[in-house]
């Protein structure tokens, strides 16, 4: 019952504001504008305040810490491999591949055997 009476008056609000809308579009039609220009500035205005100013979430916070680290970690890798090295040693030395950290081991089937008739 609530929800039925919360669409007829949201259907009769609605119905009330196309009806003054299309009254003052007649009437006076440089006002409407106006008012629809005057309207979107302030809401601009409002939304760019907002995003430049406003607090960011706690999700958004976490990603910039992540950011930082990432780039921080980045740094040193490229430091590393900035150091000057003979050419004979450059060709002797071989790339070591490291394990990402945040990678895990998902558990898989351990019981099953492999196929031994491909040797």
């Amino acid at each position: 019952m609530k929800a039925n009476l919360a669409k007829v008056l949201t259907s009769f609000i609605l119905v009330l504001g196309i009806f003054g809308l299309v009254v003052t579009l007649i009437t006076q039609p440089f006002r409407l504008v106006r008012f629809l220009l005057i309207s979107a500035i302030i809401i601009g205005i409002f939304f760019l305040v907002m995003r430049n100013f406003g607090l960011p979430n706690q999700s958004m916070r976490k990603e910039q810490r992540a950011f930082i680290k990432a780039a921080r970690q980045s740094k040193k890798r490229i430091k590393r491999g900035q150091k000057k090295v003979d050419s004979k040693k450059k060709q002797a030395v071989r790339k070591r591949y490291t394990s990402s950290t945040h990678l895990t081991v998902i558990e898989g089937k351990k019981g099953k055997k492999k196929n031994r008739a491909i040797h």
